[in-house]
Parts: C-alpha cells; sequence; structure tokens
C-alpha cells in the first residue's frame, strides 16, 4: 500500500490564495527585464504563479511595488503587459475550442 503524496502548493501573487501548483500559471523573470508565463517546471530563477482567472490576472496588474516572489520590483506597465498577454491566450484558447 503507497501512502498518499503530498502535491506542492504554491501562493496567487494575484488573490494570495494558496493552490496546487499544477492549477496555477507560472510566471518569471525574463533575460531582458520583461516578465512572461513559464512553459514547464524545470526553468532555474525566480518565478510567482497566478490563478487561471481574470479576477487574479487584474489583482495582479493593480498592485504596484516589490514582488517577492520575482525577486523585483515591478511598474504598472511591465504588469499590464503581462495581463496583455496572458488574456490574448485566454482569447486564442477560446477561438480554438
Amino acid at each position: 500500500m503507497s501512502l498518499p503524496t503530498r502535491l506542492p502548493r504554491r501562493m496567487c501573487m494575484g488573490c494570495g490564495q494558496r493552490a496546487p501548483q499544477h492549477e496555477l500559471i507560472r510566471i518569471g523573470n525574463a533575460p531582458d527585464g520583461r516578465i512572461h508565463v513559464v512553459s514547464g517546471r524545470r526553468r532555474a530563477g525566480r518565478t510567482g504563479y497566478l490563478h487561471h482567472q481574470r479576477a487574479c490576472w487584474d489583482g495582479f496588474a493593480m498592485r504596484k511595488g516589490f514582488v517577492r516572489s520575482l525577486g523585483r520590483p515591478l511598474d504598472k506597465t511591465a504588469r499590464g503587459a503581462l495581463l496583455e498577454s496572458l488574456l490574448r491566450a485566454e482569447h486564442s484558447a477560446m477561438v480554438i475550442h
């Protein structure tokens, strides 16, 4: 009989709620200073997580200042650019289905 495994849990940068890691979108720092969605789980560096919900994306975009999980401050322009890319990805996923 195998023991139940614990799923890694991460905190959403938008709402602050914890959720299983596989249910969240992973966000990371790009070498050029932007932030972007990270695909895969093996990327090195500081990353943060967001739920797949517009309310969490908006909450993250409205905040200002230092983002602890990413290890740096982000201005509203960088947050807005991430929000736009998430919305584009959501729209294109809706069109495909």
